[in-house]
């Protein structure tokens, strides 16, 4: 019995949290009159999305497993994103921006079993920045290489 609360309290949504402790935003930007906030919180990324200071929906995972897929290097635009998981649903942080980076584009697809429910967009100008700057060295200092020829991350480096 003890076993099985453990396992469901572990597995449950974590409590709403304050904003990202300073130096710990990897990304943010915001969306109409929410907030959309990546933070590094030890060795886990976490997700949070609702009004300021009082998210309504907030999902850790760790570095070692998010789901963080990079520029492949191709295309008129750099693109990059980055996904968490609740349960059947998919929360797909993105971003985007001419090859020159004038101007980034960013958003939040919300999906559920691979089937796209929303779409929600950046208000221009509030995107703190593409996620490559903070999320790649992330994922190196918790010990993966990205190989994309393989198009994934692994520890053989």
């Amino acid at each position: 019995m003890r076993a099985l609360l453990l396992s469901l309290i572990l597995a449950a949504p974590l409590p709403a949290l304050a904003d990202c402790a300073p130096g710990s935003t990897v990304f943010s930007c915001r969306i109409g009159g929410k907030v959309l906030e990546l933070c590094q919180q030890g060795a886990s990324l976490t997700y949070a999305f609702g009004p300021p200071g009082a998210p309504e929906l907030v999902l850790s995972e760790p570095l070692l497993t998010v789901d963080y897929q990079p520029w492949p290097g191709v295309g008129s635009a750099v693109w990059e994103s980055v996904t968490f998981r609740n349960g059947n649903h998919g929360y797909e942080v993105w971003t985007r921006s001419d090859r020159n980076f004038r101007g980034l584009e960013a958003g939040i697809e919300v999906s559920r079993g691979g089937a796209r429910l929303a779409s929600l967009g950046c208000d221009p100008g509030s995107a703190s920045g593409p996620l490559y700057d903070r999320l790649f060295p992330l994922k190196e200092a918790a010990g993966l290489c990205w190989h994309g020829a393989a198009g994934g991350w692994s520890t053989d480096c």
